[in-house]
Formats: C-alpha cells, sequence, structure tokens
C-alpha cells in the first residue's frame, strides 16, 4: 500500500465540491463475465422439502468474508431444508473447498440469509444466520450467532447472545444487517421479519444485545420487512435505517442521533415501491449524496401491478428524495429479489445488478440484469452482451473480489436451484483502474471492527466518487467488507477518509491499490485538526463528561479514571511521523 501525506483541512464535502466540474466521461465498454461455478469448486444447490405453505420460495441466502484472515474472500452460504449450509474457504486464487462440517457450521434448518461482521470486537469475522426454522417446520428461535474463535472453528451463541428469536411466534427471520448506530464501536443488529419479527438489537459490549425495537418509530409487527441496511445518508457520522418492506412497508429511518430513530417515509418521498425486496445505495450520479435503489415487482399473473424497482435520488435538501427509476432506465425487472451497486468496469460510475425470478410460469425463468451506468443517469441493462445469461430463481445476491484481481465478482444464490458463479474478466487496460481498501479499527475500541461507518471520497483526474462501507448487507446475502472504486484512465485518486468518530486522513492511492489501511495512526487526535494539543484534550473531556461511547477508550462499558489514562497514554505516545 502506497501512503500520501495526512491533510485534515479538506472535508469530504470541499473535496467533492471542488471536483463538481468534473463531467462524464465517454461511454466505457461493458465488463466480461465468466460463468465459473463448477471450475471454482462451488457445487452448492439450494434445496427445500416442501414448496407449500412454507415460506421457504422466498430465501436462498449467504454471505462473503475472510473468516480465516488470510487475505481473501470466503464463501458462507445456506442450503435450505432440503440441504446443508456450506463453507467455502478460498485459496487465494478464487478456487474453494467446502469447509463446514470442521468449522462447526455444517447444519440443516430452513436457512434464509446471513450477515457477516465481528460482533465481539476480537478480530475475526463472525456469522448471524437468520433461520425459518428446523428442518420440519417453520418455527421460531433457530436463528444463529457463529462466534468465530480464531481457530478454524465457529461456536453457536445465539442462545446467550440474546438474538436466537426475532419473532415468538413464527419462523420470520429473513436478511439481518450489522452497524454501528450509536457510534459506541459495537456491531449492532437488525433482523427483518416479513411477519412482523423487525427487530433492532444493541450491542451492550459485552457479547449480548439488546432488543430496542421501540425506538424505531414505526410499528413494528405490522411491516413486511425484508432487507435493512445502515446507512448514513446525511453526512453526520450516525447511520439511518433503510429497511425494504412488502406491501408498500418499506421505511426510512433518520438516526437521531441519541438512539431513536425517526419514520420519514413516505413524507420524504421514499416508499413508494409497491413491494421492496432487496435494497442497495450509490452515489449513482456522482453529486455527492447517496441515492437509493429498492427492488420490486412489476408484474404479478400477467398483469403489470407493482411499481417495479425504485431509485430514490436524494436532492440537496438532507432526507427528501425524487422517485427517478422509470426515467432511468431501472425500474421493469419483472419480480426483483438480490441487487448490488457496484462499478462492474471501472468507469468511474456506479452500476447495478439485480437478480429476479418466482415460482410462477410467467417468471420463473426471469433474467438476472445487469444495468450499467453511463454517467448521465441512463442505466441499460447488458447482462447477456456481459456475459451473465442467468435465468431461474434468483433470490439472494453478493459480490466480492473472490480472485484478487481488482474487479468484483458475482454469486447469485437461487431457491431450490445452483448457485452461480460469475467472474469478472474486465480486461486489464489503460481505462479500467481501480482502488480498494479496507480497514483495521482493532486498535481504537471508539470505532467499529473494520471500518463500518467509514465514509471515503475519492478525486481523480476526471472522476469524484463517494463510498460507505456499511457491511454490504442486501436480500439475503452480504457482499466484502471493502471501499472499491473504479477511476478510469487515471493514475490515481486523493482519498478523504472520514472515521465513525470525526477524524480524517488524506491519502494518494495509486491506480490499483489493493491494501488494508490502518484507521487513525494518531488516536489521540480527538479535535480532529492532524495535530496533538490542547485541544484534543477539550475534547476527549468534553465526551468523557457527556459519557459519550467515543470516550469510552478502555471498551468496558464505563467512563473512569482508567479512560483518562488510557488517553494520556495515546497522548503521550504522540503521532508517527507522515512518511
Amino acid at each position: 500500500m502506497t501512503r500520501g501525506t495526512c491533510v485534515h483541512s479538506f472535508s469530504p464535502t470541499i473535496v467533492l465540491a471542488l471536483a463538481g466540474t468534473l463531467g462524464p466521461l465517454a461511454h466505457a465498454a461493458n465488463p466480461v463475465f465468466s460463468e465459473q461455478t463448477m471450475p471454482a469448486g462451488i457445487t452448492h444447490t439450494h434445496s427445500t422439502i416442501q414448496v407449500t405453505p412454507s415460506l421457504e420460495f422466498m430465501v436462498a441466502g449467504g454471505a462473503v468474508g475472510d473468516f480465516d484472515r488470510d487475505g481473501d474472500q470466503d464463501l458462507f452460504i445456506l442450503g435450505g431444508s432440503g440441504g446443508i449450509d456450506k463453507l467455502y474457504i478460498n485459496d487465494g486464487n478464487g478456487n474453494f473447498t467446502d469447509e463446514a462440517l470442521s468449522w462447526g457450521v455444517f447444519a440443516n434448518h430452513r436457512g434464509s440469509g446471513a450477515a457477516v461482521g465481528d460482533y465481539d470486537n476480537d478480530g475475526d469475522l463472525d456469522i448471524f444466520v437468520s433461520s425459518l426454522g428446523p428442518q420440519s417446520q417453520n418455527m421460531p428461535g433457530h436463528n444463529r450467532l457463529y462466534r468465530n474463535n480464531g481457530d478454524h472453528t465457529f461456536t453457536n451463541v445465539a442462545a446467550a447472545a440474546g438474538v436466537m428469536f426475532n419473532n415468538y411466534v413464527n419462523g420470520d427471520a429473513y436478511s439481518a444487517a450489522f452497524g454501528d448506530y450509536d457510534l459506541d464501536g459495537d456491531l449492532d443488529l437488525f433482523v427483518a421479519g416479513w411477519l412482523g419479527g423487525n427487530r433492532l438489537f444493541n450491542n451492550k459490549g459485552d457479547g449480548t444485545f439488546e432488543d430496542v425495537s421501540a425506538n424505531l418509530d414505526f410499528p413494528v409487527t405490522e411491516t413486511q420487512g425484508f432487507t435493512p441496511r445502515f446507512v448514513d445518508m446525511n453526512d453526520d457520522r450516525y447511520p439511518e435505517i433503510l429497511l425494504s418492506g412488502d406491501f408498500v412497508t418499506s421505511k426510512y429511518l433518520i438516526n437521531n442521533t441519541d438512539g431513536t430513530f425517526t419514520n420519514a417515509t413516505p413524507s420524504n418521498g421514499t416508499g413508494l415501491d409497491s413491494n421492496g425486496m432487496g435494497n442497495t445505495y450509490a452515489d449513482f450520479n456522482n453529486d455527492g449524496l447517496f441515492d437509493w435503489y429498492v427492488t420490486s415487482l412489476t408484474v404479478l399473473n400477467g398483469q403489470p401491478t407493482g411499481s417495479g424497482n425504485m431509485l430514490y435520488q436524494q436532492t440537496q435538501t438532507p432526507h427528501i428524495f425524487q422517485e427517478i427509476a422509470a426515467a432511468s432506465g431501472c425500474n421493469d425487472a419483472d419480480w426483483s429479489w438480490g441487487a448490488d451497486a457496484v462499478d462492474f468496469n471501472h468507469d468511474g460510475f456506479v452500476d447495478i445488478i439485480d437478480t429476479n425470478g418466482y415460482r410462477d410460469p410467467i417468471n420463473q425463468d426471469d433474467p438476472t440484469l445487469l444495468y450499467m451506468n453511463d454517467g448521465s443517469g441512463n442505466f441499460t441493462d447488458q447482462a447477456v452482451a456481459s456475459g451473465i445469461d442467468h435465468t431461474g430463481q434468483g433470490r439472494g445476491l453478493l459480490t466480492a473480489d473472490f480472485d484478487n484481481d481488482g474487479d468484483r465478482d458475482i454469486l447469485i444464490l437461487c431457491n431450490r436451484q445452483q448457485a452461480s458463479l460469475y467472474r469478472n474478466d474486465l480486461p486489464a487496460g489503460p481505462d479500467t483502474h481501480s482502488v480498494t481498501i479496507r480497514f483495521d479499527t482493532s486498535h481504537i475500541p471508539a470505532l467499529a471492527p473494520d471500518g463500518f461507518g467509514t465514509r471515503v471520497a475519492l478525486v481523480s483526474d476526471n472522476h469524484t466518487q463517494l463510498r460507505y462501507l456499511d457491511g454490504g448487507s442486501n436480500y439475503l446475502a452480504q457482499s466484502e467488507l471493502s471501499i472499491h472504486a473504479g477511476i478510469g484512465s487515471d493514475d490515481g485518486a486523493l482519498a478523504t477518509i472520514t472515521y465513525a468518530n470525526g477524524a480524517t486522513d488524506t491519502l494518494y492511492l495509486p491506480a490499483g491499490t489493493n491494501a488494508t489501511i490502518t484507521a487513525m495512526p494518531c488516536p489521540a487526535d480527538f479535535s480532529p485538526n492532524g495535530a496533538l494539543d490542547i485541544f484534543d484534550v477539550f475534547a476527549f473531556l468534553d465526551l468523557f463528561n457527556n459519557a459519550h461511547p467515543q470516550a469510552d477508550l478502555t471498551d468496558d462499558g464505563n467512563h473512569d479514571i482508567f479512560d483518562v489514562f488510557a488517553f494520556l497514554s495515546l497522548y503521550n505516545a504522540g503521532c508517527p511521523p507522515t512518511p
């Protein structure tokens, strides 16, 4: 990794404003994908023992993560009531071996989705698994929380952690997401329920969670939730909750910064999707504001009864949106589920991958769509032209750089069908440059692990872009935990990084950067102004006197003299010299 000068005087807003005159470039070529499922060693087929009345027809999920911390992305995939969950370990070249049995995650149940995050801050990625029940029937209380023991084994601690149930009446756990909504350095958890089991669990920092769903400002039992995400939509560092829900029940929940949320739907222009299923977000038009994409259905029994997918473009007024999917060309996808927002061809504009399908004759062969962004606000499906000729029962979908070549690959998870891996074979050339960064925050208790909640503004010769690390949660699936951006023909990008505690760092990232960045090399810079001085003392004391989680430097849940000693130790250690 190349590390540049730390320049703390630039804010992401200023950097993006300075680059605002950059216009769209000529439309770039499509990416090139090849189907590599069996060659990569992925033999998984989702299976169920009954189709109705079970709600298993809606599921097929999994998650990606570097579970052995060897620098490449592994795969956890749910098998369904008629199958076995699998853990595919990556050899570093995109070849996988199923090691579920030896790792302790070899299980048969009605698994629906998965989310990945280091909930106990021990340095290893854990897995939350949402479940509809045991093999034989839908039943509540079968969610799993696999704690990574750091020795190539997992232990299910869901009961002790308090997350085994999200609904006490029905098997009702679908998508889940980790995120630090209260900025205390611990990953909280949201579990979505289609039968009312929507739950927000606050991480207490001792390995257990508390149900704080009463703080959500909407009737959780009356919302048919499918997919949650924690995303800071207004640049105040506190993430909102974006919840897509069926039958016009999607919710946009503004974080009030005090542990509570305000439901802004539908007055803020969101919630227009008739059947919100998956959702993703990105700054699709590179204006420095995040937009929200929600998948839905267009056709039911051959009739155009649904809203189709919705693209809520954020206006200059925070939290206010304009719906533009039809005008942008990404509205009609028949019956959509999982989606992700990635720059697949590295032209500096974020594209959308969207998988579809349903069990009726009309939609049983719906194609997966690849909406390529032309940089002018228009999306065009280029899936088949790019090598993704996928039809069937797509449900969950995730993206990751499985072969470590700098571009994002795609895994489509299908209900009662085989998973499909599409490798991105984007040609390495002068106009397909990219950068990828991950974060090591393990030395700073006030920051969530792996950089959850980090915002990155990237400026290069021809592009200005915005990214945010939220965990990559989507419908029943989770993508790679990293910041990835295409920069076209540019030789590098200036990255202004804003961590969840407000500290900033500015680095120059040469094209081809694929590295882990150690967050906040100067952790006592509480002001933050790039230097250690009396203002850092005042800033720390202000947080300490108000019992703010970021002042709990010992991460023991208390604000006491030991935190003061910890601050003095960090302060006296000084800042490392700038390279």
